[in-house]
């Protein structure tokens, strides 16, 4: 009889344990799922409230380029793309044409920019030189690019992954400095309404369905 008393008390204290151990389980993945809903919240959060920032202040320039991630003024780390093909600074007595600086964070940070100068004989010479002597990397294959032929193409850095930051000539003392910088292999940012689509790389599509996505998700 004091055996099976004991017998019985002892299942009864393995149940008991049993039991506090399955609640804990599902305390856990009860907490996992909410924590994984409300990270997927905060997302959709972030993609219906966040709005593209748009700067067009030349005099801003040097505060969103990555040239130099030690510099205080620098605002804007671009995934580590290498910047240096656009100019350093702004000479006063170049013709900007045209810039803008965008920047679109809704959970990754992804940017759209283009600068657009008119040169003197003297100094476009100079500038174009400069550019050349650039060790562009290769572009073509990236985000559907094909070879450029809308301009001439005198520098560029391609990143299969990051996008490109590029310069153009019309050929008439004209350059066109330009960037496209984001992750995932697309951008959720609709760039055709903050860029001419003359200053895209020929074929370049980043549209959410592009079909360079679609290749490399599948590898």
């Amino acid at each position: 009889m004091f055996s099976h008393k004991r017998w019985l008390l002892t299942m009864t204290t393995k149940k008991k344990i049993l039991i506090g151990v399955v609640i804990a389980v599902a305390a856990v993945a009860i907490i996992r799922v909410l924590a994984t809903i409300g990270l997927i919240g905060l997302m959709l959060f972030g993609s219906f409230t966040a709005k593209p920032e748009v700067y067009d202040e030349i005099e801003k320039y040097p505060e969103y380029m990555s040239f130099s991630y030690d510099n205080a003024d620098t605002i804007w780390n671009k995934w580590g793309m290498d910047e240096s093909i656009w100019p350093r600074t702004i000479n006063e007595a170049s013709d900007v044409v045209d810039y803008k600086m965008v920047c679109y964070d809704p959970w990754d940070a992804q940017y759209l920019g283009y600068l657009v100068i008119d040169y003197s004989d003297e100094d476009f010479a100079a500038e174009a030189a400069r550019l050349k002597e650039y060790s562009s990397t290769d572009y073509v294959g990236y985000y559907s690019v094909i070879e450029e032929h809308t301009y001439e193409l005198l520098a560029v850095n391609a990143d299969e992954y990051n996008g490109f930051v590029y310069a153009l000539t019309d050929g008439n003392n004209r350059i066109i400095y330009a960037e496209e910088i984001f992750c995932n292999y697309y951008m959720d940012l609709n760039y055709m309404e903050y860029i001419p689509q003359e200053y895209l790389l020929d074929g370049f599509d980043a549209t959410k369905d592009n079909p360079y996505r679609k290749k490399m998700m599948k590898e």
